[in-house]
């Protein structure tokens, strides 16, 4: 069997759903190993929720924001582990796993691949400097002999602007896993909730102003993070960190999906939501508008007011959010086109 290695430092959330369904179709064909970072929503349980073929390797010195000196004693494990493994493939997850795991030294035989989820260099809360600097170094990283595998088109048009070397494969849903979460009173709540990190990417500012000013609706946010402070509207509920079946469990009731990320990758929250029917709002951004056709599916807004538009003057949608996924974002046929890329190389 082949071995293939995935090296992940953002170990949460979406990224996590995606490996734990990506690793679990393929390890009938290779030797499966992921080389980890620990964040605050990595699952304590998480050797029990993936396949006991995949062998799971943390690495301790894994951190989620630059810092040189545990940045290099990351690199020195991870090189370390993959001299000992000897993979012939290995796959990059983030910009913090991409950026280490593309500067190491690599046999000319080894295949490898990079997926972003959601370029750094996007995130506009930072200054003009620090996005320039993880720009400058994608387009250095992207020079070499690695495979930028987006997970989305609209990322995969980002990734143009750094390299000449990518495809895309859309992120996907297990459907027979989340079938078994559906209830008969599913989508019966009029709250509306959102899922994932409290940080800039996900705006919680935008957030607790739409809330602020619907003070006769429900909100609830679902997850934890540095700026869990701006979320101060009085009908916002934050639950803090759950495991992912705990998740799935809380929102069957709810009745609409919310999502003010300033920029996405494709997220997964917005695919399980729209396979459980729900209504979903999201900003106009990359990764979200890869999914919601405005007015078809779901809703598109920019701003707060535009928002309340939308919300208010909602018909029913023309296409079944449920249909869609099941009919397009299908795990298996995600599956099936990452063996065939690992397998040809592009």
């Amino acid at each position: 069997m082949k071995k293939i290695v995935h090296i992940v430092e953002s170990f949460g959330g979406g990224v996590y759903s995606y490996l734990l369904d990506l690793t679990s179709g393929l390890v009938d064909e290779y030797e499966v190993y992921i080389l980890y970072g620990v964040r605050d929503q990595t699952p304590k349980d998480l050797k029990k929720q993936f396949d006991k073929r995949v062998k799971l390797i943390k690495i301790k010195n894994f951190t989620r924001n630059l810092n040189v000196k545990k940045d290099f004693k990351a690199y020195l494990e991870i090189k370390r582990e993959l001299r000992e493994i000897n993979p012939d493939i290995v796959h990059f997850h983030s910009s913090k796993a991409g950026g280490i795991g593309r500067i190491i030294k690599y046999d000319k035989k080894q295949k490898l691949f990079y997926t972003p989820h959601g370029y750094a260099f996007l995130d506009e809360s930072q200054n003009s400097i620090k996005s320039k600097i993880y720009l400058f170094a994608e387009k250095l990283l992207g020079k070499r002999n690695v495979l930028t595998i987006a997970c989305s088109n609209g990322e995969y048009l980002q990734s143009e602007r750094v390299t000449k070397n990518s495809i895309f494969i859309n992120n996907s849903v297990d459907t027979n896993f989340l079938k078994r979460f559906k209830k008969n009173y599913s989508n019966s709540v009029d709250t509306i909730f959102t899922i994932g990190r409290i940080s800039e990417q996900k705006n919680p500012r935008l957030f607790n102003d739409i809330a602020r000013k619907n003070l006769n609706k429900k909100f609830v946010w679902i997850g934890d993070g540095p700026l869990r402070k701006e979320l101060a509207s009085s009908n916002i509920l934050v639950t803090g960190w759950m495991s992912r079946e705990e998740v799935l469990k809380k929102i069957q009731p709810y009745k609409y999906f919310i999502l003010t990320s300033k920029w996405e990758g494709l997220p997964i929250s917005l695919l399980e939501s729209m396979y459980f029917s729900k209504i979903c709002f999201v900003t106009d951004t990359t990764g979200n508008s890869d999914v919601i056709d405005d007015n078809i599916n779901g809703y598109l807004f920019k701003t707060t007011k535009e928002f309340e538009k939308k919300f208010y003057e909602r018909k029913e949608l023309k296409e079944d959010p449920h249909t869609y996924i099941v009919n397009h974002f299908s795990k298996d046929e995600m599956i099936k086109k990452y063996k065939k890329v690992y397998s040809n190389g592009k």
